[in-house]
């Protein structure tokens, strides 16, 4: 999730403090809120701290210069559009349940991804989205809790009339089980006002882009990006 660090400037780059504004009401198009976040291009350990700096996870005194986000700082700069987040990019990565770090079980961010999607909707109502109705025990754990495949099309299916316009839809991606389980992505869905239903990602050599999940071939991309043991695990956040 946090890749090694990489200074890549000095220089301090500013965005408008219209970024850390309040979301708005609901019934506003979420969608637009996140549109200037994409083309900026992927680098590892990189967010949007709360001062406006493009800055680094591990050290977030190193600032760069120019814009650039890896997948969890996209959704830390998401966040501070659609829901108001103003923490720091350290509160943002906070490890709830001090189940992670050096020697533990899984690796230091294994479950990185479950903590980032918690800590960014920390104060609002949100729910967990399963397919078939499944409701998971208040207080379960990154290790308790499962998605569904990626690549399971009925389960998109079943969820498809699930998706409202003015609800924020964090996603944290799993893979393998047991102490081999980690949160390694993270992602936002979005249903556009239009009706559109966007999947918000950075990977890797990238940069932010949107598949539209509505679309046969939205949904044939994603699938094609991850392989058959990949599941998606949905948060549904109230802004």
């Amino acid at each position: 999730m946090n890749g090694p660090l990489r200074i890549i400037g000095s220089l301090i780059f500013v965005v408008p403090l219209s970024a850390f504004a309040s979301p708005g009401p609901a019934s506003g198009n979420l969608a637009g809120k996140v549109r200037d976040l994409l083309g900026i291009p992927y680098v590892d350990d990189a967010g949007l701290d709360e001062r406006g700096r493009w800055a680094h996870f591990s050290q977030p005194d190193q600032v760069l210069d120019r814009p650039g986000l890896n997948c969890s700082g996209f959704l830390v700069a998401a966040a501070r559009r659609l829901l108001g987040y103003g923490g720091s990019l350290a509160e943002a990565g906070r490890d709830r349940l001090r189940d992670s770090g050096p020697g533990a079980e899984g690796g230091p961010d294994w479950d990185f991804g479950w903590d980032l999607v918690l800590n960014l909707s920390e104060g609002h109502s949100r729910r967990w989205v399963l397919p078939g109705g499944n409701r998971p025990a208040p207080g379960a754990s990154a290790r308790a809790l499962s998605g569904f495949r990626v690549q399971d099309r009925e389960a998109w299916a079943q969820l498809s009339s699930r998706w409202r316009p003015d609800r924020v839809y964090l996603a944290t991606l799993q893979r393998g089980s047991g102490s081999r389980l980690r949160h390694h992505h993270v992602a936002l869905l979005l249903k556009d006002v239009s009706g559109g239903l966007g999947y918000y990602q950075t990977l890797p050599g990238g940069h932010v882009h949107r598949l539209a999940l509505d679309t046969p071939a939205g949904l044939d991309r994603l699938c094609a990006m991850f392989g058959p043991g990949e599941r998606v695990l949905l948060l549904e956040v109230e802004p």
